[in-house]
């Protein structure tokens, strides 16, 4: 069995200093990926060219008159209400207060807030609660049969 001289030992990576080595390298790989993952939700949105500006909600037997129907546009909820045979409303189903999704209560003919009891007017004005102001309103067109709402 042959000796090795200092100078060789100097040379051979030991067992210990290997891992140590190879838990630096994959902390560093996790800890960029968790970085990465954390700038991805923190950074905002890009728009990729124009966005949608009118949306085709469906045809008018759809909706039936004194109800609602939810869509989205761009990842947001749109509530849009058939008040009447003729006249369409459509909100931001997103409460002004907190950010809740609201929703249409067909039997009392307005809008709650399921979060803190909000009410909002069919027409999107604050009735009751804590809201700070009225619903975004958006644009409904009637084009044939179909029911479009502009949004941008």
């Amino acid at each position: 069995m042959a000796l090795e001289t200092s100078e060789e030992q100097g040379n051979i990576i030991s067992r210990r200093s290997l891992l140590d080595i190879l838990l630096v390298i994959g902390g560093g790989i996790w800890g960029l990926g968790m970085a990465g993952s954390g700038a991805i939700y923190l950074w905002p949105a890009r728009s990729a060219g124009p966005g949608e500006s009118v949306i085709t909600l469906g045809s008018l037997d759809s909706i039936a008159p004194g109800e609602a129907k939810m869509t989205q546009s761009r990842g947001l909820p749109i509530l849009v209400i058939r008040l009447s045979d003729e006249k369409f409303k459509a909100f931001s189903a997103i409460c002004t207060h907190l950010g809740c999704v609201v929703q249409w209560d067909a039997g009392r003919k307005v809008i709650a807030c399921p979060c803190h009891a909000a009410e909002f007017s069919a027409e999107g004005q604050v009735v009751s609660g804590p809201p700070p102001g009225p619903l975004k309103e958006y644009q409904v067109m009637v084009i044939g049969e179909e029911i479009r709402i502009k949004v941008g």
